[in-house]
């Protein structure tokens, strides 16, 4: 058993999906507060707890290197409960995670939210997504395509 998992972290790590590194989550408030001061975009994981692939999300592409390098380089990082009535602010006013995802009209799971450092939302992608496409997804936000009006598959049509 103990070789088992050992040669299971030793394919993993060889492979690159295992990574020491984790998101650095911030609560909402906060997140958007970091986001304007770095002048960095933000990223919203909306989510519920009893999302099965939500929970995917977290365990799989949310730990996948590729993925963390691009949130903690170019992201400030926010988990959002689709169903808590944590007070948070949003563009002034005071409301719960609920109404927020409510405004938002966030109806499937996980949903992610892309804002620019002004806290708009620029883009979302309402699905579970694999690493590969995550790392697309960031990449496609982080370097101004979306903002600049390329559409998402013209992105990745063009060189890395």
């Amino acid at each position: 058993m103990r070789s088992a998992r050992i040669l299971l972290l030793v394919a993993a790590a060889f492979c690159g999906a295992v990574s020491a590194q984790v998101v650095n989550w911030k609560t909402f408030d906060a997140g958007l507060k970091d986001a304007a001061a770095g002048k960095k975009y933000g990223f919203i994981d909306v989510y519920t707890d009893w999302c099965g692939y939500c929970k995917m999300l977290e365990s799989t592409t949310l730990k996948a290197k590729p993925v963390l390098d691009e949130l903690n380089k170019n992201f400030v990082s926010i988990k959002l409960n689709a169903e808590s009535e944590v007070p948070l602010t949003w563009k002034g006013k005071k409301m719960t995670g609920r109404e927020l995802a409510t405004q938002w009209g966030v109806e499937g799971f996980p949903t992610l939210l892309f804002l620019n450092s002004k806290g708009e939302v620029i883009g979302s992608f309402a699905s579970y997504a694999e690493t590969d496409l995550m790392v697309h997804l960031l990449k496609y936000i982080s370097s101004g395509a979306r903002e600049r009006k390329v559409t998402f598959e013209d992105f990745l049509k063009e060189p890395s």
